[in-house]
């Protein structure tokens, strides 16, 4: 499968050639070896295998010819019209309709085509979907895009699982081809982030002159060489931060080179921040133009790059979709640091603003590190561990309440959930935290009494149901007999559900994911509930239910046109689904079908 990722990722060119690292599983990992390794690795069995068969489609590749955008001025003075759908608006008592109005960016009327000629004039822009299925713009609640500088991409990827005898190969090969000092740069699936030969002293063993660095599939640990512990800061006898550590050489104050979540913070920040303005430029511009053949209008991103930089990326290049950045700060010996990201300017541009602060309360399933509070069932001598201690997490929410931001927390171990339903329970004084934005990510280890606390705090859960996907992981790290990673559970109690990629980004493969369910079948839902998810819920969880999500008057009209009835085909064609016209405010971004646009007649 190396030489698949190669093809997809490289073409004709070598990977050793020295590129910009756009962490493509972080936001675009869905590249044909990506897509397959799913299938094979993480799915087991032959139905979940033709689950995904038909989703390689690379983003790099455009299902309708390349990666070209359409970018369309409003030809209409007075708004633009879409007619002959099959409009899905999310709304309970009006679900479907079949035309709407546009005008000034929003919504202004819902109803029959007919209705719709009727009310518009000559000077209106129509658009004939012939029948398509029209839906919300997709709202991408939590990932992770982060433009990484210039260096030597290994052709591994996380869903992989490669041994290290391979990885040693590929390291000897990069730095037989590149001038010393050139970046190596690597990811690890489950094998190999808990593999303890990858150390810094074997890899400076194979690059004493290059320095290496190896990002885990979920970004909480880490694994750098000594040139790049010089790089990045790290020196030997380093104390380890509040919320992370380093793994040392036993009995000595040496590090191995393993950094464990806030440990490796800073160091995979400073790396980020080596990345050119104009490289993050255009890391949002290829971004961009994958999540509008998507149909994806907002992201809510949480980079590894520092927040001030990733909002001149953000002003400088100017987006057609609409970002909220969202403070992902660091730790230090001395404790968190808090003022990251106070200093700037909220709005960074017509469509792009820095809302909210994020921090990670423990680790997860893949590392065992999610702090379960009870021995894991696969490995009785582990049961994961607290980021921070609960007086820790108290301080987060009074930062949050003094501060007026919107606090989102990490957590996936039944501990670590308890330690923060506990906390938000006795905060003083009271707090709406629903109001307040607070949302809990992943929460995959909520058992069933947590889930009535959670119901009653009126606080939101942000769910990735990729990551359901990891069947061979979940199961056995939980436990069959235990409750674990729900959704359609979460929503019957009536806690409010938003959806993030956290992974692939093609959202298709989320509510795919959503709509089966291959780790616990019976958390399932149906595609109305799992779309509901992916726009109105994750514009709640952006605080802007009123305002977007919905096809209604009154809200913002972004808008995807799909290629299929998402409601009628077979889950397993889901992933294949692509928008053929995507609005955002609107104003249409992209058209794969020039056609589709008309005069009333």
């Amino acid at each position: 499968m190396v030489d698949d990722f190669h093809e997809m990722e490289f073409g004709n060119s070598h990977w050793t050639r020295v590129t910009p690292l756009t962490q493509p599983y972080q936001w675009s990992c869905s590249s044909s070896a990506i897509h397959q390794h799913i299938i094979r690795q993480d799915t087991q069995s032959e139905e979940a295998r033709h689950i995904l068969s038909g989703a390689t489609t690379a983003t790099t590749s455009s299902a309708f010819g390349g990666r070209s955008r359409a970018r369309y001025a409003m030809r209409g003075a007075n708004g633009l019209a879409l007619v002959n759908g099959r409009v899905f608006t999310g709304d309970h008592q009006l679900r479907w309709s079949d035309a709407l109005i546009i005008t000034r960016g929003k919504i202004s009327f819902v109803g029959s085509t007919e209705d719709v000629l009727r009310q518009i004039g000559p000077d209106f822009e129509v658009i004939n979907v012939q029948g398509r299925t029209v839906i919300p713009g997709l709202n991408d609640a939590h990932m992770h895009h982060t433009p990484d500088p210039a260096g030597i991409r290994l052709p591994i990827q996380p869903y992989n699982e490669i041994g290290f005898e391979d990885v040693s190969e590929l390291i000897a090969e990069a730095v037989s081809c590149s001038p010393p000092g050139t970046w190596i740069f690597g990811a690890m699936g489950v094998q190999l982030i808990n593999e303890p030969r990858l150390n810094r002293f074997e890899i400076d063993r194979l690059a004493p002159d290059h320095p290496v660095i190896f990002l885990g599939r979920t970004n909480h640990t880490n694994i750098v060489n000594s040139k790049a512990m010089k790089l990045l800061g790290l020196s030997d006898g380093d104390p380890d931060p509040v919320g992370g550590f380093f793994e040392r050489v036993p009995g000595s104050i040496e590090l191995n080179g393993r950094i464990h979540e806030y440990a490796q913070w800073s160091p995979q920040r400073l790396f980020a921040s080596m990345t050119t303005i104009e490289q993050g430029v255009e890391s949002l511009n290829d971004l961009a133009d994958s999540c509008l053949e998507f149909g994806i209008t907002t992201l809510q991103n949480m980079s590894w790059t520092p927040i001030a930089r990733y909002a001149e990326m953000l002003a400088a290049a100017d987006l057609p979709i609409k970002i909220r950045a969202i403070r992902f700060p660091p730790s230090g010996p001395q404790g968190r640091i808090l003022s990251e990201g106070f200093d700037i300017p909220t709005e960074v541009g017509p469509r792009a603003r820095i809302d909210g602060i994020k921090w990670i309360l423990d680790g997860t399933t893949v590392e065992r590190a999610a702090a379960l509070g009870r021995p894991y069932a696969d490995d009785p001598t582990t049961m994961g561990r607290e980021n921070f201690s609960a007086d820790e997490v108290g301080e987060m929410l009074r930062e949050s309440v003094a501060l007026d931001v919107p606090l989102l927390l990490h957590a996936i171990g039944t501990q670590a959930l308890e330690t923060a339903i506990s906390c938000l329970e006795t905060f003083v004084p009271v707090q709406d935290w629903g109001r307040r934005g607070l949302r809990i990510e992943h929460a995959d280890g909520l058992t069933a009494e947590q889930i009535g606390r959670v119901k009653l705090l009126g606080i939101m859960v942000v769910q990735n149901p990729s990551h359901f996907l990891l069947r061979h992981i979940y199961g056995p790290r939980f436990g069959e007999d235990v409750l674990f990673a729900s959704f359609n559970s979460l929503r019957r109690s009536g806690i409010s559900l938003g959806i993030g990629s956290d992974g692939p980004l093609n959202p298709f493969i989320g509510l795919m994911a959503a709509v089966t369910h291959p780790a616990r079948p019976e958390e399932a839902v149906d595609i109305e509930a799992a779309l509901i998810a992916y726009t109105s819920g994750s514009a709640a969880a952006e605080g802007k239910a009123s305002e977007k999500g919905r096809l209604l008057p009154g809200y913002d009209a972004d808008i995807a046109v799909l290629s299929q009835d998402i409601f009628s085909v077979d889950p397993r064609a889901l992933p294949e689904t692509r928008s053929i016209l995507t609005i955002v405010d609107g104003q249409v971004v992209y058209c794969a079908d020039e056609s589709l646009f008309v005069r009333p007649a």
